[in-house]
């Protein structure tokens, strides 16, 4: 009898994971395999990940993971992303429950990202794309009303062209999470207030790049939604400190994983989601000196940066 005991304990504990504290042993976060994960961030794959992100958004700082992905972040480490064209997006860890989760359990998403690249092609944030990747300009499009949460751009990047390049791992494991904007009528309506969306992938906001708002766009009509667009990421801290000139971080974001200009793009900037605050028509952008307080008009197509989170 007690042969059978120890034998039966025997099998459940390898079935199981082990029986040493009571109960099962978490298996290990899944780790990239060279050649056929397509998402690789210190080790771990797009799984793996998700798996970090879970346990932190569970367990906040008292997570196992803590510590190690507080440094990742400090230290800069960079992960690397397949797109459908076989190029290679490379992006930084921002923010560590930093995001709310948009599936009403009230928790952070354990680990956000950035690319530290644009997409190989250039976008309008409204209009319609044309079928010439030389061409710089959408049809129609020079609005920014309804915002972020209404504009093309958001649709291309979770639903369309855009998320359709992100490899199905990818796809399987990002958290949606809720993303705050100036969404009422246009960037300048006077009094306007930021709502939540629900983002798979999506452009950082101008407040999330900065510390503080540019003092000289207090009497704009859209000035107080843009201090309701987030909070600075961590990553950002102390590095980004001038919200009006150029920040060296940012600058060094841009480059397209060719080298050359984004097809389609005209200038190396990238877009933000946050409209302007008084003009109806363009949306903010990070200009190729850092500069995260720049605007054109939705129309035309610009870089872009996509973020995310596990």
């Amino acid at each position: 009898m007690v042969r059978r005991l120890l034998a039966t304990l025997a099998i459940m504990s390898a079935v199981c994971g082990g029986f040493l504290t009571g109960s099962a042993v978490a298996a290990e976060p899944a780790k990239c395999n060279t050649g056929v994960d397509k998402v690789c961030y210190a080790g771990y794959n797009a799984a793996g990940l998700k798996q970090i992100a879970d346990d932190l958004s569970e367990k906040g700082k008292g997570s196992t993971y803590y510590a190690a992905m507080e440094k990742n972040l400090t230290d800069g480490v960079k992960g690397t992303l397949t797109l459908s064209d076989g190029s290679n997006l490379p992006f930084r860890l921002i923010g560590i429950l930093h995001d709310d989760r948009s599936d009403g359990s009230g928790r952070k998403a354990g680990l956000t990202f950035m690319a530290w690249n644009a997409l190989p092609k250039a976008y309008c944030m409204n209009g319609t794309m044309p079928g010439n990747d030389s061409t710089t300009t959408c049809s129609g499009g020079s609005t920014n009303r309804g915002g972020w949460r209404d504009s093309n751009l958001r649709k291309w990047m979770n639903n369309g062209e855009i998320w359709n390049q992100f490899p199905t791992d990818f796809q399987n494991n990002v958290t949606t999470v809720l993303k705050q904007t100036n969404n009422m009528a246009y960037g300048s309506t006077v009094g306007s207030s930021a709502s939540a969306t629900a983002d798979k992938v999506w452009l950082v906001s101008y407040r999330e790049l900065v510390p503080t708002l540019y003092d000289g766009w207090k009497t704009y009509g859209g000035f107080q939604a843009l201090n309701q667009e987030g909070s600075q990421y961590e990553y950002f801290h102390g590095k980004v400190t001038n919200n009006w000139s150029g920040n060296n971080i940012l600058s060094g974001i841009y480059k397209t994983v060719s080298g050359s200009t984004p097809l389609g793009a005209s200038y190396d900037y990238w877009w933000e989601r946050s409209p302007c605050s008084n003009y109806g028509s363009s949306f903010l952008l990070v200009g190729s000196n850092g500069v995260p307080s720049g605007n054109y008009t939705a129309r035309y197509r610009y870089s872009v940066v996509p973020a995310f989170s596990f």
